[in-house]
C-alpha cells in the first residue's frame, strides 16, 4: 500500500509540473514533500490502527488480569498455525537432568528447546506438596514465554486423614485415587466441605502470589477434576451423577473466583476420550459455558496395533475443535500417551509421535486444537511387579535406550515438523490488547 500511494502521488505531481510551466523547481520540491508527509502520515495511521487493534474474548473470569485474557486471545489465533507441545513436570523431572531448578529438562536435551506448556499440579501447591513447591520453575517458564497447566489431584477430602495410616489399607487411601465417592460430601453443606475448602484455600493463595519479576500475577490453565467419565478418582462417574460432579465444578470455579479473588485463570474441563464420539456424551458431565474456558479430554492408548485408537484421537480432536469454534472456547488434548502398562513393560512404538502429528494434521477439524501434552518423565520410575522400579516416562530422552530404539529420532521428527511448535516458537502470548465480552 505504501508503494501504490507514493506512485499515484506521484503521478500527480508530473501532472500538476506538466501543466503549470510557470512553477519554478522549489516550489515543485516542496509539494513533493508535502505529499511525501501526507503519504507517511496515512501509512502512519494504518500501522497504528493495526497495533491498536482489541481483540474480543469471552472468558469465565470477566475480571480476568490482562495477561489472562491475552493467553486466551493468544491461543484462539495460534490454534489456526499450529499445535504447541506440552510436557507435565517438563523442568521438575527428568532421566537426562543434572537440576530441577527450571533450567533444564529432557524436551530440551532431545531437541534443543523447551516445551510450549508447562504441566504442573495441586501436589506441588496444596499440602504436603508432595511433588515438591515449583515457584521458581514456573516464574522460568514463564520468563521464557511459556504457558502454565496445573491439574488437580486433590486427596480425597473424606478419607485424607488415612493417607500414610498403614492400617487404612494399600497407598491410594486418603489420596485422589481413593475411590470413597466424596462429591456430595465436597459441596456446600457436607461434611467434607470444610476440608474441600481448605485445599482451594491453598490454591487461591497460591495463585494470588504467583507474580514474575515485574508483580505482575502469571496466568494459569487451571484444569479441574480431570478424567470425571472414569471411576479412578474420587470425583468419578461411578462415584458421583452427572449433576453432582457438575456442582462441584461450579462450586470450585464460584470459590476460587468469586470468594477468593483468584483472576489469572482460564479453566478447563477434561474428561476422557470416548469411543463414541458424540456432542451429547461430552456434554453430559459437561459444567456449562459459563464455567469452561478450555474444552479438552485425556487419552491413553496401545503401543501395538494403535491405528483405531489413533483415529478415536483425532475423531476427539475434531469433536472439541467444533464444539470451541461455537461456543468461543480454547480446543486441547489436555494429556496423551501410550497408556501406562505397555510403557512401564518396556513396549515402544518408534513411530508414534509422527503417527500423532500426521493424523491430527490430516482432518480439517483436529489440526485446529491449541496444544497437546504429555505426562512426566519420572528419574525413579514407579514400582513394578516385583517391587523394582520400572520406566515412566512420556518424552524420547537423548540417552542410549531412546537412540537405539528409535523413538528419539521419532521425537525429533516429530519437533521438526512445521505444524508443531516448541518454546522458542511462540511469541507475544502476554501482550495482546483484549477487553472481555
Amino acid at each position: 500500500m505504501k508503494h501504490l500511494l507514493f506512485s499515484l502521488l506521484a503521478a500527480m505531481l508530473l501532472t500538476i509540473s506538466g501543466c503549470n510551466q510557470s512553477s519554478d523547481s522549489s516550489s515543485t520540491s516542496a509539494v513533493v514533500s508535502s505529499s511525501a508527509s501526507a503519504e507517511t502520515s496515512v501509512v502512519n495511521q494504518i500501522v497504528a490502527e493495526q497495533s491498536n487493534t482489541v481483540i474480543e474474548v469471552a472468558l469465565v473470569d470477566k475480571k480476568a488480569t490482562s495477561e489472562t485474557r491475552s493467553l486466551f486471545a493468544f491461543m484462539q489465533k495460534q490454534r489456526k498455525e499450529s499445535i504447541m507441545f506440552g510436557h507435565q513436570h517438563e523442568t521438575t523431572q527428568g532421566l537426562t537432568i543434572t537440576a530441577t531448578d527450571g533450567t533444564q529438562s529432557d524436551t530440551f536435551n532431545a531437541v534443543g528447546d523447551f516445551a510450549a506448556v508447562y504441566g504442573w499440579d495441586t501436589l506441588s501447591i496444596v499440602a504436603p506438596k508432595s511433588e515438591g513447591d515449583v515457584v521458581e520453575q514456573i516464574k522460568k517458564a514463564y520468563a521464557r514465554g511459556g504457558i502454565i497447566t496445573v491439574s488437580s489431584h486433590f486427596d480425597n477430602p473424606l478419607t485424607s486423614k488415612q493417607i500414610g495410616d498403614k492400617q487404612a489399607g494399600e497407598w491410594p487411601a486418603g489420596t485422589s485415587w481413593d475411590k470413597t465417592p466424596a462429591v456430595v460430601a465436597a459441596l456446600p453443606g457436607g461434611e467434607a466441605n470444610a476440608v474441600y475448602n481448605g485445599y482451594l484455600d491453598q490454591l487461591a493463595d497460591w495463585a494470588n502470589n504467583l507474580k514474575d519479576d515485574n508483580d505482575k500475577l502469571i496466568p494459569v490453565i487451571f484444569r479441574i477434576l480431570h478424567e470425571n467419565t472414569g471411576s479412578w478418582f474420587w470425583w468419578g462417574n461411578e462415584q458421583s451423577t452427572p449433576e453432582q460432579y457438575k456442582q462441584l465444578y461450579q462450586y470450585t470455579v464460584e470459590y476460587l473466583r468469586d470468594t477468593k479473588g483468584v483472576h489469572n485463570f482460564l479453566y478447563a474441563y477434561s474428561p476422557n476420550n470416548f469411543w463414541e464420539v458424540t456432542e451429547a456424551n461430552y456434554l453430559e458431565r459437561y459444567p456449562g459455558d459459563a464455567y469452561v474456558d478450555v474444552l479438552g479430554f485425556d487419552t491413553y492408548g496401545e503401543v501395538e496395533n494403535n491405528e483405531n485408537w489413533f483415529k478415536n484421537v483425532v475423531a476427539n480432536a475434531a469433536l472439541v475443535a467444533r464444539m470451541a469454534d461455537e461456543r468461543e472456547k480454547i480446543p486441547v488434548i489436555s494429556e496423551i500417551g501410550i497408556r501406562a502398562p505397555d510403557i512401564e513393560a518396556g513396549k515402544f512404538d518408534n513411530q508414534w509421535y509422527r503417527k500423532l502429528i500426521a493424523a491430527l494434521k490430516a482432518d480439517v477439524d483436529a489440526r485446529n486444537i491449541s496444544f497437546l501434552l504429555t505426562w512426566r518423565n519420572a528419574p525413579e520410575g514407579v514400582p513394578g511387579p516385583d517391587g523394582k522400579n520400572v520406566p515412566h516416562y512420556w518424552v524420547p530422552a537423548n540417552r542410549d535406550e531412546n537412540i537405539n530404539n528409535g523413538t528419539l529420532d521419532d521425537f525429533r521428527e516429530f519437533y521438526k515438523d512445521d505444524f508443531t511448535a516448541f518454546n522458542r516458537d511462540i511469541s507475544g502470548v502476554y501482550t495482546i490488547e483484549t477487553r472481555v465480552k
